[in-house]
């Protein structure tokens, strides 16, 4: 019985003593006019530009590559391999993103996408935009 009279009073208590303590001694975002600090200045390139970057990216990672389109992979219509001067990899390519248009092994292609890492599977490039060069 105590602790249902102890408790909302202790909580009316500290309510009553923030409410009175300056306002530099609350909390910040309580301030009025208040700015959050941070660090200002230039911003680390994360789009990579080449297979071998790709494959040491982070999951979600934006990338544009230029290569070739060399192959379709057999177990899904959307995968395709991908090759640029540093290496391979599998890029998901939808059927609408080629918007008509004929690519064969011998079309340098752009691409333009995200790093897809999954756990315990290769990393591949999800492609939102192609443009053929």
């Amino acid at each position: 019985m105590h602790t249902r009279i102890i408790a909302p009073a202790a909580f009316a208590l500290s309510a009553a003593l923030f409410a009175t303590l300056p306002a530099q001694a609350q909390a910040p975002a309580a301030q009025e006019g208040y700015a959050q600090g941070g660090f200002q200045g230039p911003v680390a390139q994360t789009r990579v530009n080449t297979v071998a970057e790709a494959r040491k990216a982070w999951d979600d990672t934006p990338v544009t590559l230029t290569g070739y389109i060399v192959q379709r992979m057999p177990h899904d219509d959307d995968d395709y391999l991908f090759r640029d001067d540093t290496g391979e990899i599998v890029v998901d390519i939808d059927h609408e993103i080629f918007r008509g248009r004929t690519v064969t092994p011998q079309t340098r292609v752009r691409i333009t996408g995200e790093v897809d890492r999954g756990f315990m599977e290769p990393t591949t490039i999800d492609v939102k935009f192609l443009e053929i060069q």
